[in-house]
């Protein structure tokens, strides 16, 4: 991660909102939320520094017009636990820690039971037989 930074809001509403304008202002990432309580809804990016402080600025503008205890938060390069202690937000998969290696298992395909196909025997109508070969009986 690059840069971390974090909108928040009081309600859902407007911290939908703020993650819509962040995210169409520059290219960031939204990480994921944290309902803190008392209404209050945290809403984390990732990104490129540049790219977070335009994005972050634009999301708090928004933000504002519906709320106005709006606060925010920029930070560079953030520390490893900073990191962590983020890893359990709400609306993104679980990451993989940098430490692991995550190793692809191969795809294993269902297994179907084969099944013999049965002999289809052909109905053989022996008065239309005749004509349909073209003979005459």
């Amino acid at each position: 991660m690059k840069s971390l930074g974090v909108i928040e809001t009081r309600g859902l509403v407007a911290a939908v909102q703020a993650v819509d304008a962040a995210c169409k202002a520059a290219g960031v990432a939204c990480i994921g939320y944290r309902k803190v309580g008392s209404g209050l809804v945290s809403v984390c990016f990732e990104g490129e520094i540049s790219a977070i402080h335009t994005a972050i600025e634009r999301g708090v503008a928004v933000a504002k017009t519906v709320d106005s205890q709006v606060k925010s938060l920029v930070i560079a390069r953030p520390e490893r636990c900073v990191v962590e202690a983020l890893s359990s937000l709400k609306g993104h998969p679980p990451r993989a820690k940098a430490q692991e290696k995550v190793h692809a298992e191969p795809a294993v395909e269902p297994q179907i039971p084969a099944v013999e196909p049965t002999p289809l025997s052909p109905v053989v109508d022996e008065k239309n037989a005749v004509h349909k070969k073209g003979k005459k009986a």
